[in-house]
């Protein structure tokens, strides 16, 4: 690589590295505080791995037996969430209980702040690195550095990564896993690497034990790896030998689900939604496949661009997918199909699901597993059609950021909550933690955000000095 080549490299290094930080010190400054089932639950089952190498949450000091979302069997409670995120994250927990507990703070307090900062190593620290990674991979599709740059910040600020890289469900440690594992495999394209097929069968597999919609995309994914595997030049068999390592990663990361499920309700094929604490969340997910029926009409809408769950109705950006993947399809065929393949699956399934509102929270969040995949479909559109983007840019960061601001958590009933939200964010009514309200600032309201903006507009102002040699 000549003086140029290494200069360029470098300004690319710099480039991801900023938006990595912008995205990370966004993520980081809020945090959770407390109140949630989903939430609640993945912490109650990081503790008893870290704590007492169980699965059992018996002992988690903030259990609310017989409510939440817990599983009940032979007279234990469980955490009704598939156990990839825990595993990932319960090291950390530990790792940081300890030092707080050797500091002198007492059990309850080192648990809580042991636990906001796994939130922060383990889920948004792997978003971040999502962000950055998705800067230089996008340069495949012949996009610019300003382009790039926007769409990085589009996903990373704009959609629903947002706010759930602030509070740890499993959705979004899902959404890194698939996004890092479709930029491996687009790789494959051209040189097919058996040790890049490997770590993607680690991702795909921890994205199915991660996150139910998980599962699906990465089955998806699986077909996608083979008709790479088939264009490379070889023998059938040669493509067998290149698909079975990743098949088989891809498996036994997943098989940890099963052993999991195994060692809690004595069968492998038993989820713990089955064994449900309340009677009528059980209800809900024993009835149809696992609580899923055929696509309905409403819940499209609703999941799509209705003012309820819509996902283009609160990340306007993400319309260009739609265009986009037509648009990547002139080039990269099996790509494009696979994109659109992954979000048909995801949108019809979860419109198909007894719980398609997903809770009292913000969005439709059973599809953030696909949105890495949709920006990245949406970058030949952006090009395309550049004035349309960043402003639908804009206006998707601008309401995400108030979302998460205000508090990713809002009643279920309420027919337009990002019109609620926004209101609440204009009068100062924040919800959500976040670092400006901590000593020695103490800052109300939006007056608790000037830190934010401060820092993240000096990263940008940083990185829009990077300039090409």
């Amino acid at each position: 690589m000549g003086t140029n080549g290494k200069a360029k490299t470098a300004v690319e290094g710099r480039r991801a590295l900023l938006i990595g930080l912008a995205l990370l010190f966004c993520y980081s400054y809020f945090f959770y505080l407390g109140g949630n089932w989903n939430v609640d639950s993945r912490f109650a089952q990081i503790y008893a791995l870290a704590e007492h190498g169980t699965l059992v949450i018996d002992s988690y000091p903030f259990l609310r037996p017989g409510g939440g979302d817990a599983a009940r069997f032979e007279g234990h409670y469980y955490s009704d969430k598939l156990v990839g995120p825990s595993l990932l994250a319960a090291p950390v927990y530990r790792a940081a209980r300890e030092v707080l507990s050797a500091a002198g703070l007492p059990e309850r307090p080192a648990v809580g702040y042991a636990l906001r900062f796994t939130n922060v190593v383990a889920n948004a620290l792997p978003s971040a690195l999502l962000g950055a990674l998705l800067y230089l991979f996008l340069a495949q599709l012949g996009l610019s550095a300003a382009f790039r740059v926007w769409l990085a910040l589009a996903y990373g600020l704009g959609t629903l990564a947002f706010p759930y890289s602030t509070v740890l469900f499993g959705h979004q440690l899902a959404a890194v896993a698939i996004g890092l594992a479709f930029i491996l495999l687009w790789r494959q394209r051209d040189e097919w690497s058996p040790r890049r097929a490997l770590v993607a069968g680690v991702l795909l597999g921890f994205a199915a034990m991660s996150d139910v919609m998980g599962l699906f995309i990465a089955s998806i994914l699986g077909l996608y790896t083979v008709s790479l595997a088939a264009r490379q030049r070889g023998t059938t068999g040669s493509v067998v030998g290149r698909i079975a390592p990743l098949a088989c990663v891809a498996l036994a990361v997943f098989s940890v689900q099963l052993v999991a499920n195994w060692a809690s309700f004595g069968n492998p094929l038993t989820f713990p939604h089955i064994y449900h604490a309340q009677e009528s969340f059980r209800a809900r997910h024993t009835a149809g496949l696992f609580g899923i029926h055929l696509p309905q009409l409403y819940p499209l809408y609703q999941l799509t661009v209705g003012p309820w769950r819509g996902l283009f109705y609160g990340s306007p950006v993400l319309l260009l997918a739609l265009p986009g993947v037509l648009l990547l399809g002139r080039k990269w065929r099996s790509e494009a199909i696979a994109i659109a393949a992954a979000y048909v699956a995801v949108l019809l399934i979860h419109s198909g699901y007894e719980n398609w509102t997903t809770g009292s929270v913000f969005g439709p969040r059973y599809q953030i597993v696909a949105l890495p995949l949709l920006i990245i479909a949406a970058g030949p559109a952006a090009q395309r059609w550049p004035l349309a983007f960043r402003a639908l840019a804009v206006v998707s960061i601008a309401f995400l950021a108030a979302v998460t601001a205000r508090s990713p958590f809002v009643s279920e009933e309420l027919g337009n909550p990002l019109g609620r939200i926004l209101g609440e964010f204009a009068a100062g009514n924040l919800q959500h933690g976040n670092l400006g309200m901590l000593k020695p600032l103490e800052l109300d309201g939006l007056a608790s955000l000037v830190p934010l903006v401060i820092v993240v507009a000096a990263l940008l102002v940083v990185l829009s000095r990077q300039r090409d040699s």
